[in-house]
C-alpha cells in the first residue's frame, strides 16, 4: 500500500506547543498523518535545506507527499552548530535584532563601496522572495502539492523606481495557487490584530519581529487562532486545488 503523508514546514508558530497546528490541521483535512519538521526560531534557510534534505533521505514507501510551509522573515540567518550524530544541529542569528544590526552597520561601513554603502532592507526583501521561489521550485520540481503563506514578512524601505521593479520582477513569479493571502495576509498580523496570544502579559519594551513589532510576553497563536488560520488555508485550497495540483 502507498503510504501518504503530509510536511509541515516552518518555525515555531508552525508547531503544537499545546495549541495545534496549522499543518496538523491540514493533514487531518485531507485524511493523511502530518511529519511536522517546524522548529523553533529557525528561518526560510534551514526550510530549504531541512526540505531538501528529507527529499533526499525519505523512507521507502513514501510516495505521495503534500506540503504546506509559514514562511519565516528573511531576517534569521541560519547557522549549523555543534556536531551531532545524526543529521544537523542549527542555531541562527537576526539580521533584525540589536547586534545582528549592528554587525552588518559596522560590516557596511568596513566594505570598499567608494561614496555608496550596503541596501540592506533591499537585500534582505531581495532575499525574502528568492527564497520563497526556491521552495517552490523545489516542490514543483517533485511534483509535490503544496500551499505556503507568511507568518511575517520584510519591512519595505522607500525604493527607487529601479528597485521597485526588481522587487516586483521576483513577486510576479510567485505562483498564487499554491500561496494563501501574498498581498494581504501575514500569521502574526491577523494574531495581533485579533489579540489572540498565546500569553497577552504586556512586555515592557517591545521587540523587534519582521515587518512588526511584538508587545506581549508570548505572541504565539491560541489554538482558535489556528484554526482560524486552517479553515482560511483550507477554503484557499479548495478554490485554487493547492494541495491536489502541482500546478
Amino acid at each position: 500500500m502507498t503510504e501518504s503523508i503530509h510536511l509541515g514546514i516552518g518555525a515555531s508558530f508552525g508547531m503544537d506547543s499545546g495549541h495545534g497546528s496549522p499543518h496538523e490541521m491540514l493533514a487531518e483535512r485531507l485524511g493523511v498523518p502530518c511529519e511536522n519538521r517546524c522548529r523553533p526560531g529557525h528561518g526560510n534557510d534551514f526550510m530549504i535545506t531541512d526540505t531538501l534534505l528529507w527529499l533526499a533521505q525519505r523512507r521507502r514507501g513514501v510516495q505521495r507527499v503534500t506540503a504546506s510551509v509559514g514562511i519565516s522573515d528573511p531576517y534569521r540567518h541560519d547557522m549549523v552548530d555543534e556536531p551531532v550524530a545524526t543529521g544537523l544541529h542549527w542555531s541562527k542569528w537576526r539580521a533584525s535584532q540589536r547586534y545582528g544590526a549592528m554587525a552588518l552597520r559596522r560590516l557596511s561601513r568596513e566594505a570598499d563601496l567608494g561614496p555608496y554603502k550596503w541596501n540592506i532592507r533591499l537585500t534582505y526583501h531581495l532575499r525574502y522572495l528568492t527564497q520563497i521561489l526556491t521552495l517552490q521550485n523545489i516542490f514543483r520540481a517533485h511534483r509535490i502539492p503544496y500551499l505556503m503563506w507568511q507568518v511575517m514578512r520584510p519591512t519595505v524601505g522607500n525604493y527607487s523606481l529601479n528597485e521597485r521593479a526588481q522587487v516586483r520582477s521576483l513577486e510576479k513569479q510567485i505562483d498564487t495557487q499554491h500561496f494563501f493571502g501574498l498581498d494581504d495576509y501575514t500569521q502574526i498580523d491577523h494574531i495581533n490584530e485579533t489579540q489572540q496570544w498565546t500569553d497577552p502579559t504586556p512586555l515592557e519594551r517591545p521587540q523587534a519581529y519582521g515587518h512588526t513589532r511584538v508587545t506581549v510576553r508570548d505572541e504565539h497563536p491560541t489554538r482558535g487562532c489556528n484554526e482560524q488560520l486552517a479553515e482560511m488555508l483550507w477554503r484557499h485550497h479548495l478554490e485554487n486545488n493547492s494541495l491536489t495540483s502541482t500546478g
